[in-house]
């Protein structure tokens, strides 16, 4: 079972975080989860990790599970920079705690999106990033920006909109694209921690961070040799597909990254991580993260 921190941050809200402990670490591996979900979705993966030597670190993303306070409201995420800045707390807080142990940074759907943004002005504080399920650039998003903060001018930051959910790919009610692991689809459904459906103001912010991907300039790749791994579902949606692969490896090697791989796994949605053959997965992680320790 992991150890349980409450992390202050700028305002009332804290943020929670799970640390797996490992008998003689090789290092840590810092997780961000994906939109409308928490950390604890993430505990088998990080319990594997420790079982294999890593301390395995997993919050909730600030607006969700517990890290919450009238301040940030659950489902409410604000800020782009905010929620960056949280993460970097949390990299600070690991290496208080363990400050001869290097850190790696995972990230999940929106989490792939915040891990990549998080190389912009920290790419010096980690040593290898993987992602899965990897959110493409979508050329829709400045569109999505346009009516979204259009909305926000006459409703409140609370309010939801089904037509921009759908837009996002977002839709409430609508768990099929997932996984083929058809119990992850029944948790999902009856999980009280999950959202159904983000506010506009949420959805503002995620399309902010998938814009921000395409903005080459404010990276200042400072590690150009950090190892970055892509790991999708041969059938995730919001991967773009091969096209959307190519692209999103284009940009990183046109920041300056020259250590980007892509898999896709066949027969493999959303998910990867909750899919029934997960533990090709897992290995595949593992495989990465001791490659570069």
């Amino acid at each position: 079972m992991p150890n349980n921190y409450m992390i202050p941050t700028n305002n009332r809200t804290h943020l929670a975080v799970a640390v797996f402990p490992t008998t003689r670490p090789k290092g840590i591996v810092q997780m961000i989860h994906g939109a409308l979900e928490h950390k604890e979705r993430y505990y088998e993966f990080a319990q594997f990790l420790s079982d294999h030597g890593y301390i395995a670190v997993v919050s909730d993303n600030r607006g969700h599970g517990a890290s919450i306070s009238k301040d940030d409201p659950w489902g409410i995420m604000r800020s782009i920079p905010q929620l960056i800045a949280d993460q970097v707390r949390i990299t600070n807080f690991i290496k208080e705690k363990y400050p001869r142990l290097q850190v790696s940074l995972f990230g999940h759907s929106f989490g792939s999106i915040l891990a990549r943004l998080y190389l912009q002005k920290h790419d010096n504080e980690i040593n290898a990033v993987a992602l899965t399920g990897t959110a493409n650039y979508i050329p829709v998003v400045p569109l999505g920006l346009l009516i979204g903060k259009a909305f926000l001018k006459i409703y409140p930051e609370t309010a939801k909109w089904t037509f921009l959910s759908k837009l996002s790919g977002l839709a409430p009610g609508d768990h099929s694209w997932l996984s083929y692991d058809r119990e992850n689809i029944r948790q999902v459904s009856q999980d009280p921690l999950m959202m159904d459906e983000y506010p506009v103001k949420s959805l503002v912010t995620l399309w902010e961070g998938d814009f921000e991907l395409k903005q080459t300039r404010h990276f200042h790749c400072t590690n150009p040799h950090l190892p970055i791994m892509s790991l999708v579902g041969a059938e995730d949606k919001f991967s773009g597909g091969e096209k959307g692969l190519a692209d999103t490896v284009g940009t990183l090697k046109k920041i300056g990254y020259q250590k980007v791989i892509s898999i896709r796994e066949p027969h493999m949605k959303h998910e990867v991580l909750q899919e029934t053959k997960r533990q090709v997965v897992f290995d595949r992680l593992l495989k990465f993260f001791e490659i570069h320790q």
